[in-house]
This record gives C-alpha cells, structure tokens and sequence, in this order.
C-alpha cells in the first residue's frame, strides 16, 4: 500500500515537471513583467524597441488595469532566439500566455509589429481577446510604401535587408538608427531613448524580423478577427514625398476593411510614434475606445 503511495506521488511530481517544462518551453522568445492591478492590458512594442517605449502608458493606467508588459528576446536587448519564423513563433507565445495565465478577455495593445501581431494573434485565436488597438501597425506595412509589392516579390528585398542589417558596423549602426528614428518621432526630446533600444537590439534578430514584416502577409485572415479593432494610424513622416493624409487613409482601410468591426483613425501631425507626438489625442481616443 505505502510503495503504491509513493509510486502515485511520484506520477504526480513528474506530471507537475512536465506541465511546467511545457510552460516555459512555449514561451521562450517573450517575457512578461506584470505591472498594477484591474483589467488585463498586453502591451507589445515594435520593431528594434522594448517594454519601455511604454512607460508613460504604465503611468497613466497601472492604477486601473493589470499591464503585461512583453519583452521579446533580442529586440531593446542583445539575447539571442531562434526560429525558423520568429515574428509567427512570438505570435504562438503570445497566444499560449493569454492561454496558460488564464486571462480574462485582455485588450492587447501593440506598436508598429506589435500592431501587426495583434491582429495575427486575434485571427488565430479569436475567443481569447477583448479588444485590439493597433498603433500604426497594419496586415501588411510594404504596400504603404512599395504599392503593388506582394509578400512573394518581397522575397529577395527581405534577404538583402536581413544581410545589411546583420552585418552593419557599430558606427553604421548607430547612424541608421538615428536616421530611422528621426524619421519616426517629430519630439525629438523622445528620441535618444529610442534609438538607444535600437542599438542594445540583436542586429541578426532585427534583421531577421524585418525581413519577415516583407514576407508575410495576413491580410487574407483579417476577416476571422472577432473583437472590435482600433487601429492609429500616421501620415505626416511622408508629406515631403507626396502622401497624403487621404492616401494613407484609403491605403489603411484597404488593408482592414475586411475586419467585421474596426475603427481607424489617422493623426494629424504625429510620425510613427503616435503617443509621443500627439499623446493628449492619443490617450483620448483610446480611452473612448477602451470603455
């Protein structure tokens, strides 16, 4: 009797093991820091950035909503990650921590390819989210700027651009960064930091999920989404070339119309940081949104 109560003991430690192994073993590309308390909130930052790029967000709604701040492996860090696919593997990560945490119905909030994520994570699994924002992120951001481009055509400026940005110099680096970013942000008090989350990032990671925001198209799944969407959406950054806040605004919906209920709202003055360069409008239009 006592040899088959430890053998039961036994199964069950090694199951406990096992479920915990599988835990972190589907989150191994994202981590999570969990700030306040109240209705969960995902916030997922963009290309080459952090956590951090959030934290006049944190400030404003830690009192009232629980905030699962993401940190992808290699982005605003130097840690290394691998996958075949590293954009749709954090997407199946992010899919399993809402899963496994058991959260209930969170608004997932994302910049630029977090936006981007958010919608893919919300076409695959559409019962788990409340609400989606998107800031300046779209199913497939080439075409914004490369009209006709399609994710197969793609194929050869994605190698090239992965190759570039991995094997840049510390100098060349930190020039492009600060081109890009100055493009980016029109407050330029935000800047520095930015570009610092840039540099600290993994130049063969970032290359690589730049190269895949080229290849990889999810416009087709747009319809499958099944919460209300926001989507933000810039213009300014491009004036000097001819857009419009019209054209943007045409190409966007383009790109979304497929979802069953959505709202997109184009800034007036903001480059790709929407929050830093027009937050007073910004937070507004979020907060209608969110309640």
């Amino acid at each position: 009797m006592k040899t088959n109560k430890i053998k039961w003991m036994s199964v069950v430690f090694l199951m406990a093991i096992l479920k915990l192994s599988n835990l972190y073993a589907s989150q191994e590309l994202i981590s999570t820091t969990i700030v306040g308390k109240g209705k969960p909130i995902i916030l997922i930052h963009g290309m080459a950035c952090a956590p951090e790029v959030w934290d006049e967000f944190v400030e404003k709604y830690k009192t009232k909503n629980e905030l699962h701040l993401v940190r992808i492996k290699g982005f605003g860090n130097g840690e290394k990650g691998e996958a075949n696919h590293y954009l749709e593997a954090v997407k199946n990560e992010l899919i399993a921590y809402v899963k496994e945490n058991k959260l209930n119905k969170p608004t997932l909030i994302g910049h630029s390819m977090g936006g981007f994520l958010g919608l893919w994570a919300a076409s695959e699994a559409p019962d788990i989210f409340g609400r989606i924002v998107s800031v300046d992120g779209v199913p497939y951001f080439p075409v914004l700027v490369m009209p006709g481009i399609t994710a197969e055509t793609a194929k050869a400026v994605s190698s090239q651009m992965t190759t570039a940005m991995s094997n840049m110099s510390p100098e060349a680096a930190m020039a492009n960064q600060e081109m890009m970013i100055a493009s980016m942000i029109a407050t330029e008090s935000k800047r520095p930091k930015v570009v610092e989350m840039g540099i600290k990032s993994n130049p063969a990671i970032i290359g690589q999920a730049y190269g895949e925001m080229y290849t990889t198209d999810i416009r087709p799944l747009m319809d499958k989404i099944k919460v209300p969407v926001l989507v933000f959406g810039s213009w300014a950054a491009y004036g000097p070339y001819g857009t419009t806040k019209e054209s943007v605004e045409k190409n966007m919906d383009d790109q979304l119309k497929t979802i069953p209920e959505y709202k997109l709202l184009i800034a007036e003055g903001a480059y790709h940081f929407i929050f830093y360069d027009e937050p007073e409008w910004f937070y507004s239009e979020l907060e209608k949104f969110l309640n």
